[in-house]
């Protein structure tokens, strides 16, 4: 069904396929959900697993998560298409459209959602999507877009958020999209650039019988693989299914299941496109685990139970009064085909958080729990066919994810995004206790392609320079007020003058060390980007 072919040694295409949240375990529950004889469509692809920590936070999120996938970058949770101090990145989005190439986002999610944004756009707070809106449009650079969130498009005299006079569709119009509002529109359109957005809210329906007006993944998948496919050049497509993460958070093991068949029925559509279209690389991965959901079937209990459900939990709480037992009962029966004990209703009745209840009550009848209703550290199975798929084999960083989705394309991240902005955090600090201020973005760039092969080393012996005419306690004042922003006691300037004088002197050490403490680094990355001020340095 997929084409692998090693002759090809780039890829002209690439489709970044990601099931938000969902980790190893729900895979592994999915398939006692589908049952049958065929096994899920990405199974056989499995290359590796992706460690998927965020710059300062073992578990991430989505923003920073989804940042690292589309920059090659990690970054601060919460900010997208930028580094951990608010520098716009390169995504391989742009790469992909420098050349010439098509570009498209596709989601269930709000199309300005954190993972859909980090490949379209640039903003340290994912929650900027008023902003992240015109960005798209304003850049004239996606040429499909598909999803929910149209009030982020709409202006406030609409019930949007756009201030008013603000015509984001007018604007698209004029630079070539169509905007479609419905499955049916969408499904008439045959032209080169789209902008569909089919409700407003922050996820298209997961399960049940969808709203007319909607279409699914797989239809969205379709027809932005026909559009994208028009360019002789090529494509970048990034596709969501947003709803195993969103029921993750719920505790809802049903409803991502029924997301997670979705997600499969775009996946063959894709397949299907690779395998007519060998040039094609395809890469499915999840951003991180959502809910720390355990795997538990048995004969009497198997995820299988959940084919027969049609609304969320939170749906059927929405719709029975909870201090009635038969509408409890009822309302469950309608929707699940299970019927409640007096206990277990009882149970429910007594919660400060029935949806929640009812969710971890529903799980539990499918041998499904959950450890949290957040994010957990766990790493994540990663996937791929076509060119450059052997990149992405064994155990790596999720910014190595992005690296290599550029490298198979036979291009480069810019060379400071190259080892996950490690280097670009490094220069920083150091910057900031030489100068007492945070280095301009081009300084950095420029800072770093100087590294070399004397790499940090070399960099602090060339900056110890500034104080060549002060004495060793001069130097360790300023350095040390500059890092720390403080004047430093008698007792930090006596340890640290013992330090120099265990190094021999070596200034250039000392400053790299001073540059590296735990509460200097810290404090940069806590500083809040709208309060930071960066160095007119050029």
């Amino acid at each position: 069904m997929a084409a692998e072919n090693p002759t090809l040694e780039t890829a002209k295409n690439v489709i970044f396929m990601l099931p938000d949240g969902a980790s190893t375990s729900y895979l592994a529950n999915y398939r006692y959900f589908k049952e049958g004889p065929d096994a899920p469509v990405w199974e056989p692809l499995l290359k590796g697993m992706v460690q998927t920590d965020s710059f300062n936070n073992p578990i991430t999120d989505s923003a920073a998560g989804a940042n690292a996938y589309a920059t090659g970058v990690k970054t601060r949770n919460g900010s997208v298409g930028v580094d951990f101090f608010g520098n716009e990145l390169t995504s391989v989005t742009d790469l992909a459209s420098d050349a010439g190439k098509a570009t498209g986002i596709v989601s269930t999610a709000a199309v300005t959602d954190a993972s859909p944004a980090a490949f379209g756009a640039s903003n340290p707070l994912r929650g900027n999507q008023a902003d992240i809106a015109q960005q798209y449009i304003g850049d004239n650079q996606l040429d499909v877009v598909l999803g929910a969130g149209r009030n982020q498009f709409t202006t406030e005299s609409e019930d949007g958020t756009q201030p008013d006079g603000n015509d984001l569709f007018g604007l698209a119009e004029q630079q070539g999209m169509t905007y479609v509002s419905n499955a049916q529109e969408l499904a008439a359109f045959n032209g080169d650039r789209v902008l569909g957005l089919f409700n407003n809210e922050d996820y298209l329906d997961a399960i049940g019988e969808r709203p007319a007006e909607e279409p699914s993944l797989a239809q969205m998948t379709e027809v932005a693989l026909n559009t994208l496919s028009k360019d002789k050049d090529g494509f970048v497509l990034f596709l969501e299914e947003e709803n195993t993460d969103t029921f993750g958070h719920s505790n809802d093991a049903a409803t991502t299941m029924h997301a997670l068949s979705s997600f499969e029925a775009s996946m063959q559509k894709v397949l299907e496109f690779q395998e007519a279209n060998p040039d094609t690389l395809v890469v499915m991965v999840a951003d991180h685990d959502t809910g720390g959901m355990t795997i538990q079937p048995t004969a009497e209990a198997s995820p299988a139970v959940f084919r027969d459900f049609t609304e969320t939990a939170e749906g059927m709480v929405e719709q029975f009064d909870a201090a009635n037992a038969t509408s409890i009962r009822d309302t469950v029966a309608k929707y699940t085909g299970l019927t409640l004990s007096d206990d277990e209703i009882a149970k429910l009745q007594g919660s400060e958080d029935i949806p929640l209840a009812l969710a971890e009550l529903l799980s539990a009848k499918g041998g499904v729990e959950f450890t949290t209703t957040g994010h957990t550290a766990l790493d994540v199975p990663i996937f791929a066919v076509g060119p450059g798929a052997e990149l992405f084999t064994g155990v790596q960083e999720n910014s190595a994810v992005g690296q290599h989705i550029a490298e198979a394309m036979g291009m480069s991240l810019p060379l400071d995004q190259q080892d996950g902005g490690a280097d670009r955090f490094a220069v920083t600090s150091l910057f900031d206790s030489a100068f007492g201020s945070i280095p301009a973005v081009n300084t950095v760039r420029n800072l770093v392609a100087q590294l070399g092969d004397e790499g940090l080393d070399g960099l602090s012996d060339r900056l110890v320079g500034l104080w060549s005419g002060l004495d060793n306690t001069e130097f360790l004042s300023s350095v040390l007020e500059n890092t720390l922003d403080a004047t430093p006691e008698a007792t930090e300037l006596a340890y640290w003058n013992g330090v120099l004088a265990a190094s021999g002197g070596d200034r250039a050490e000392v400053l790299l060390q001073i540059s590296e403490l735990p509460e200097h680094q810290e404090a940069l990355l806590e500083l809040p980007v709208s309060e930071r001020e960066f160095s007119p340095v050029a």
